[in-house]
């Protein structure tokens, strides 16, 4: 009886020990997720003590360069976007809808994983072993676009970019351009300036960056990160070989213009408050240019709004990492975009439903 009674106290003692151990780990969590989502809320940097001298300049641009208001296109009046299929999901109807308001009169094409397949057959048959080979679909999306722009030309974008106003006046001026990440985030994810975005894209049909980025991907496709075998640090990497092999003017023909940030990626990734605000703690083993971006982050917020001369704003849904559920429902391209157009297996060209 006294040895039963032992191993109750045992078996009570544990299970105490074990009830406090669960508890004090989720009051940590807890602790962690509200400080997380206090920082996701504002953004701010108001609490950390970072040293901002009285004449400062923040990192970016105030002002929008001097654009032309007529003249020829330099780049087609075609708007590129890719999904798996016609079924597009409901989350990014009105942000597809502000690329038709603002561009009327241009041709939008949507890219399916079946004409997407049929075109790089079509017009690029050496590449297809490398875009069969991709296992994430991401990486096939990234090397579509590529060949979309070297083939047909125009701009590419992202289906969770809102069009702001219309892009002709960058296509009046430059033959290809292409945006930039916030610029704190290569600095304090990277200790580099200047990472080069994929989400949009600019260029005239047969640019040779575009040749080039589309001979490289079979040299990347071994690369573990999609990042850096077909994202923005591959599109980086090449720009940065491309730019060192040419000293073409921005606005030259074969020319590529890396715009400001603020043009196309005008507002911090809500996904990187957290890190930033950790990073920008540990103030004495920042590099310079981390300081700097710091002190911008400190001045600027981080929760930041479209400037007025923004021509998109970025909605940074990572629709390659997201596995939340969409609560609305999706929908067919053409009952947004009536003429919208899709390779056709057919024709093996650009053919309208409608």
């Amino acid at each position: 009886m006294e040895k039963l009674l032992k191993i109750k106290v045992c078996v009570w003692r544990h299970c105490r020990l074990k009830t406090l151990c669960q508890g004090g780990v989720s009051l940590v969590f807890l602790h962690f997720l509200i400080k997380f989502e206090q920082i996701k809320q504002n953004g701010a940097l108001h609490y950390i003590d970072i040293p901002v001298e009285p004449h400062f300049v923040p990192l970016g641009i105030t002002d929008l360069e001097s654009l032309p208001s007529d003249g020829i296109n330099r780049i087609p009046h075609i708007i590129h976007q890719t999904w798996r299929d016609e079924e597009i999901p409901g989350k990014f109807s009105k942000w597809i809808q502000t690329w038709i308001q603002n561009h009327p009169g241009w041709t939008y094409y949507l890219w399916t994983d079946e004409s997407a397949r049929q075109l790089i057959k079509d017009r690029h048959p050496g590449l297809l072993g490398v875009f069969d080979g991709y296992t994430e679909g991401i990486r096939r999306a990234d090397a579509l676009r590529y060949v979309i722009l070297y083939e047909f030309g125009g701009i590419y974008a992202d289906m969770d970019l809102e069009s702001l106003k219309t892009a002709t006046p960058i296509t009046k001026k430059y033959a290809c351009f292409l945006p930039q990440e916030p610029y704190e985030h290569p600095i304090l994810d990277g200790n580099f300036e200047h990472l080069v975005m994929n989400a949009i894209m600019g260029c005239k049909s047969k640019h040779p960056f575009m040749k080039r980025l589309i001979e490289r991907l079979s040299a990347y496709q071994h690369m573990w990160n999609v990042l850096d075998s077909t994202g923005p640090h591959f599109v980086t990497s090449v720009y940065k070989d491309f730019k060192r092999d040419h000293s073409y003017a921005d606005t030259h023909e074969n020319g590529v213009y890396l715009a400001p940030a603020e043009y196309f990626f005008p507002t911090i990734d809500p996904a990187k408050y957290f890190h930033f605000h950790s990073k920008c703690s540990n103030w004495i083993e920042l590099t310079d240019i981390q300081k700097r971006a710091c002190k911008t982050l400190k001045v600027l917020g981080m929760k930041r709004k479209p400037l007025p001369f923004s021509f998109t704003n970025h909605h940074w849904e990572h629709t390659y990492i997201d596995f939340r559920i969409s609560l609305k429902r999706p929908f067919n391209i053409h009952n947004l975009v009536p003429h919208a157009k899709i390779y056709s297996v057919e024709s093996k060209g650009i053919k309208s439903d409608y």
